[in-house]
């Protein structure tokens, strides 16, 4: 098991704040800004269109679209700093989202020598986590005065929920939820279960890792207003699919789908004859050479040809500006006097010598 480290909550600089002096300070604001920040419009929101390197490499459009909710500039900021303070406080060792050290690979490997495993995700997770459980865990787990969680619980929070677009949402969620993930966890320790969380994705697994826990685990979701949906479960002699990683018994590896998706974009890469596009297209490939490298050792060596074809694009579509062909049009010119210059020279003293040995 990887370390989950960090300090405990009554060391964050966030315990038992009483003032919004204090908050403001924290937060590196004054507390006119920590006010007027509470009266603007805060968020971009859009529904997420098909991302274009999908396009080009001929997925079809998904079925359903996902609204982002980005905070901007100036409330981006303070959300960086209350995320970087949640994230330095320690977690129970079921955690493995948004904790140093700790990674979704970390998260699958977990599972590997547990048998039969169910995984349970959670709809529309941050939208449900509402702010009223954002302040409880103000209030409730750092002490914090009830004016100043209700302060950042306005700051965290969009029209009553988590923002999907904020680097904030992912360790909040789960301090906000803790008490039910914690709930969780008794309940698969009792039955002697393997249980990780990486943000909503739920995995259990062990020999106990039946029909009727899955039903207990769905009902206790229920009973505190979330809904456990994308519900799969695994016997021992299949293979897990866990955040992403294909697990079996001894080994970790790139599941079928995500290798389905590399060949969609080599296909399209090797087809595509417009340079920009094959920028892109060798971009998103090498990225995900990269990023297969840490399931599939040797993965990374794929994307040499990918980089070779690349850099004769970027050879080839060198611009030089106008300034730049006029300062080589003067040199050349330069040059091309000189040369005509020395020739006349040349023809000059051979007419010389020849009048003067005559």
């Amino acid at each position: 098991m990887v370390k989950n480290s960090g300090y405990s909550i009554d060391q964050s600089p966030l315990f038992r704040l009483s003032s919004k002096k204090k908050l403001a300070g924290l937060l590196g604001v004054s507390v006119k800004y920590l006010h007027s920040i509470l009266t603007l419009d805060n968020y971009r929101i859009w529904e997420a269109p098909q991302k274009y390197q999908d396009i080009l490499a001929g997925f079809p459009p998904p079925s359903k679209t996902r609204k982002i909710q980005e905070p901007k500039q100036l409330l981006l900021r303070l959300h960086k700093k209350l995320s970087i303070f949640l994230s330095r406080i320690k977690k129970p060792d079921f955690v493995y989202s948004a904790t140093k050290g700790r990674s979704y690979v970390d998260n699958a490997r977990e599972h590997m020598n547990f048998g039969r495993a169910i995984k349970i995700d959670i709809k529309d997770f941050y939208p449900s986590v509402r702010r009223k459980l954002v302040r409880d865990f103000f209030i409730n787990d750092m002490q914090c005065a009830p004016d100043i969680a209700y302060v950042l619980s306005l700051l965290c929070c969009v029209k009553d929920s988590l923002p999907t677009g904020s680097p904030l949402s992912p360790v909040l969620s789960y301090f906000a939820c803790s008490r039910l993930f914690c709930k969780i966890a008794h309940m698969a320790a009792v039955k002697n279960l393997k249980f990780t969380l990486y943000v909503d994705d739920m995995v259990f697994s062990g020999a106990n890792a039946t029909r009727s826990f899955c039903y207990q685990v769905v009902k206790e979701l229920a009973y505190n207003g979330f809904i456990g949906h994308k519900i799969t479960r695994f016997s021992s002699r299949q293979v897990k699919v866990i955040t992403g990683v294909a697990v079996w018994p001894h080994k970790i590896g790139i599941p079928h789908k995500r290798q389905k998706r590399i060949r969609f974009f080599e296909r399209a890469f090797k087809l595509n004859n417009n340079p920009d596009e094959i920028k892109i297209l060798g971009g998103t490939l090498i990225g995900q050479y990269r990023e297969a490298e840490r399931l599939q050792p040797g993965s990374s060596m794929r994307a040499r040809p990918i980089q070779e074809r690349l850099n004769l694009i970027n050879l080839q579509c060198v611009s030089v500006s106008p300034v730049t062909k006029k300062r080589r049009r003067r040199r050349l010119s330069s040059k091309l006097s000189k040369g005509i210059i020395d020739t006349l020279q040349t023809q000059k003293n051979k007419k010389k010598n020849d009048i003067s040995s005559e």
